[in-house]
């Protein structure tokens, strides 16, 4: 049930997109709270495609930094749901390096059971790319033809079928049937930047030849293929960038949030300046996802344990009713958001549910997995 608080008189939006009217807080609550494992930390989060089942790839940490990687299915007809280890770093041999997985780690599925791990390595202070099967029992291995431990962030092309895997010095375009780099697009010439605390990318799902990530403070659109850094946007965030997203429907449109609590907008075509931006966050945005199907839809997730649904009105004169690419040629009066409060930890990592185009799912801190919807009501004023 939907509970409606006072109207909020924040002015979200900054740099002349002034909301008149904003909608209510909604507050909802999970369809299911389930904890994966006691004295546990749950931080990485992938949303499987497998068009079977809801099943999803949760990066568990233990006492004592052990690591395990765990597939979880969610029985949407019945609300159940059941989970079990698929990779177990803990068993690792004494004397041995034992990975890690935590906020900075990025889990990404190239199929229903061949994962891609980029783990962290407490030992030698580096990322480690691990390719993973849940055919060969638990078994793993390290990406040979990579000469860099430091991979902060990996990506997978859908046409291609090949990875995109992004460390502090560029991208390298892997085919990781071959164990070959295809090509490698340096952010410049110059010595390579300092650690980053997390690199983000994606790749724009309307044009696959655009990587667009967060490094540091910076932005990157790198064309590949022309293999060069086509745009670079200084200082986009006044801290680190957390979170880079294209949007789903637009070719020039995309996000990014950041450490300085600011989730911005973005227009490939005006790069220079974001045309929009939500600051009154409390905390870190470390997670922000687009609807899938509705791009005036996003949920994000910060450290303060605050999961947000961000809801942008239509607007007049848009022929496409769902896209904002025009975001900055217009004036948006209106947007809801919907506070979901039964977090009692941080939340570092969220997606959408792959066969529910209103449904989401979250990894909390304390190990809990959380599964979230749009409210009826809100659906029925995006659709209608």
């Amino acid at each position: 049930m939907l509970e409606p608080l006072k109207k909020s008189q924040n002015q979200l939006f900054q740099n002349n997109i002034r909301p008149e009217n904003i909608n209510e807080i909604q507050v909802n609550n999970s369809l299911i709270n389930y904890r994966l494992k006691e004295n546990a930390h749950s931080r990485a989060l992938s949303t499987i495609p497998d068009e079977n089942q809801n099943s999803f790839l949760v990066g568990l940490t233990q006492k004592g930094n052990n690591s395990e990687l765990v597939k979880v299915i969610y029985d949407e007809l019945n609300k159940k749901i059941t989970h079990k280890t698929i990779l177990d770093f803990n068993t690792e041999k004494e004397g041995k390096d034992v990975p890690q997985i935590n906020e900075i780690n990025k889990i990404y599925p190239k199929n229903a059971t061949d994962f891609l791990l980029n783990v962290f390595n407490s030992t030698s202070d580096q990322y480690e790319l691990k390719f993973f099967s849940e055919n060969k029992m638990g078994l793993y291995e390290s990406i040979s033809c990579l000469d860099s431990n430091e991979i902060f962030d990996i990506n997978f092309s859908t046409k291609s079928k090949n990875i995109f895997c992004i460390d502090k010095t560029g991208v390298k375009y892997v085919d990781i049937i071959k164990n070959s780099i295809i090509s490698e697009i340096k952010y410049s010439d110059k010595d390579p930047i300092p650690s980053p605390m997390k690199i983000s990318s994606d790749i724009s799902i309307l044009d696959e030849n655009v990587l667009g990530c967060g490094l540091g403070q910076d932005i990157y659109m790198i064309d590949i293929r022309e293999k060069k850094v086509v745009q670079k946007i200084n200082d986009s965030h006044e801290g680190s960038v957390l979170c880079f997203q294209f949007d789903p429907v637009s070719a020039f449109g995309f996000c990014s949030s950041g450490t300085d609590f600011a989730i911005k907008f973005w227009d490939m075509r005006k790069p220079k300046k974001e045309f929009g931006g939500i600051y009154n966050n409390s905390h870190w945005i470390w997670d922000l996802k687009y609807n899938k199907s509705y791009s005036n839809v996003m949920v994000t997730a910060s450290s303060s344990s605050l999961v947000r649904g961000i809801i942008f009105d239509k607007m007049e004169g848009n022929e496409d009713k769902n896209r904002i690419s025009n975001l900055a040629e217009k004036n948006l009066k209106k947007y809801s958001f919907i506070d979901y409060f039964e977090f009692e930890d941080s939340v570092y990592s969220l997606d959408w549910m792959k066969n529910d185009t209103w449904s989401f799912v979250a990894t909390s801190f304390n190990a809990y997995f959380h599964v979230n919807t749009i409210p009826e009501e809100v659906k029925n004023r995006i659709k209608f």
